[in-house]
């Protein structure tokens, strides 16, 4: 698969929560017969060279979903205290680069080309944040530029990189993705979203 973005660009991928509304780890769900984990870090190997994989939950699990693979995964200890501490296990594990897009593991309608969209009006330059919009709201999956990895690894409990959106919205460009509207949070989504990929 070949990657389109700058090598500097490193997709971090969040599938460390305890799913606790699941009941059962939603990461694991199996789609068109691919795990929902494994979708989203397909789609951002299309997109960057590079791709962090931060795990917690059932982190043996996810990293065997991931066998053969060419991906980092890094474990958050701390995964049961919310959004904020993954999103800092992936910024500190990408190191020095110029940017870094954040992905959910749950968001199993986004794609490889949405993924793009963002990464292209990042590259053309002029601000420090690209993130989607969906569902009347701004949020991931998102590009930040270095400059704001501080901010990143700031965040405190279930605040995720959605916070650092909203605090800096003047600083964002906005890209359509319908797609992220669809998340997989409890069982009722889950059906809600089998239901309507069987509808004719």
């Amino acid at each position: 698969m070949t990657a389109q973005a700058a090598p500097e660009i490193v997709c971090v991928v969040l599938a460390a929560g305890p799913s606790r509304r699941m009941g059962r780890p939603k990461v694991l769900l199996r789609l068109s017969g691919m795990s929902l984990v494994r979708r989203a870090v397909e789609a951002a190997r299309s997109v960057c060279r590079r791709v962090i994989v931060v795990v917690g939950a059932e982190a043996e699990r996810v990293r065997r979903e991931l066998d053969g693979l060419d991906v980092e995964v890094v474990y958050n200890p701390r995964y049961a205290e919310g959004l904020s501490g993954s999103v800092r296990r992936g910024v500190e594990a990408a190191g020095s680069v110029q940017a870094v897009l954040v992905t959910l593991a749950d968001q199993p309608l986004v794609t490889a080309d949405d993924l793009r969209r963002l990464v292209a009006e990042y590259e053309a330059g002029g601000v420090p944040i690209v993130a989607a919009s969906y569902g009347g709201t701004v949020g991931v999956p998102a590009v930040f530029d270095r400059s704001l990895f501080g901010e990143l690894c700031a965040l405190h409990g279930d605040a995720g990189a959605k916070a650092v959106i909203e605090a800096r919205r003047s600083d964002c460009r906005v890209v359509p993705i319908p797609a992220a509207s669809t998340d997989v949070d409890t069982p009722g989504d889950w059906e809600r979203l089998l239901s309507s990929l069987a509808d004719p």
